[in-house]
């Protein structure tokens, strides 16, 4: 059966821990239920739609880390230019 890859896969979606069902296939999305998966996203494929099951917590931490980090580099933007001003401004005689 071929799938739609992007955006909407296991791979890019969950990596190996996700599965993907037909949307009728219960022994399937029980399977999937079983392992504590939810469904993320509906992926297109030949032989119809297929539902995207991934961890629930798939992408959300990442999220936190990388505003620490943006608000980490602006103060260090904002302190050096701070820096840059008062050092190398020039002195009225």
């Amino acid at each position: 059966m071929v799938c739609q890859e992007l955006p909407c896969s296991v791979n890019r979606s969950c990596s190996s821990t996700g599965m993907a069902c037909e949307p009728s296939d219960r022994a399937c999305t029980e399977i999937a239920r079983s392992k504590d998966l939810e469904v993320r996203c509906e992926q297109t494929c030949e032989g119809g739609p297929q539902l995207v099951y991934c961890p629930p917590d798939t992408g959300r931490a990442d999220s936190q880390v990388v505003w620490i980090l943006l608000a980490v580099a602006i103060l260090l933007a904002v302190g050096g230019s701070a820096l840059f001003y008062f050092v190398l401004r020039k002195k009225d005689p």
